[in-house]
């Protein structure tokens, strides 16, 4: 193989991957309502969002704060008929929490916070099926073959440049 060709295939999965990854993130991420807020005593952030267990009968909520200081994050989920149904004290960065959706309707996420002041994005949505998840990986997968064969190829090319001298 030519070593231009090793480098247009490399580059070639590395497109392909980001391709993959990008249409992957889409389709996981097009049914996802956010909110952006900072959570103060007695002022929760709250997001509401339609929900419906035959579209999937797993919902999910994140919470990403900048950073989490001296606040005491809480995430609540309440379902249509106004139930607690998910609790998670938030005590990371990044933070994802799955819960069943029993009934159609509106689903709301309350983000309480009983310390320090701190800016925090949200998001709920029904949790995306394992095959787009595993698009998301696989394009992931196709970017790491690139760049492992563009590696190689510039190997290759300084062996070769070191026996011609």
């Amino acid at each position: 193989m030519k070593k231009s060709h090793v480098i247009l295939l490399g580059g070639a999965l590395i497109a392909a991957g980001m391709i993959t990854s990008y249409f992957g993130s889409e389709l996981a991420t097009r049914d996802l309502a956010v909110i952006e807020g900072s959570p103060a005593a007695g002022s929760p952030v709250e997001l509401t969002k339609d929900l419906d267990p035959e579209i999937a009968g797993v919902g999910a909520f994140v919470v990403h704060a900048e950073s989490l200081g001296g606040s005491a994050l809480v995430a609540t989920v309440f379902d249509p008929s106004n139930k607690q149904i998910a609790t998670k004290n938030i005590d990371q960065a990044s933070t994802e929490e799955q819960f069943e959706i029993a009934t159609k309707g509106t689903y709301r996420l309350v983000l309480e916070n009983s310390g320090e002041g701190v800016s925090v994005i949200i998001g709920l949505t029904h949790m995306p099926e394992k095959s787009i998840l595993a698009l998301n990986v696989l394009g992931q997968g196709i970017i790491v073959s690139g760049f492992v064969g563009l590696g190689i190829a510039v190997i290759y090319f300084v062996i070769d440049k070191k026996r011609s001298v």
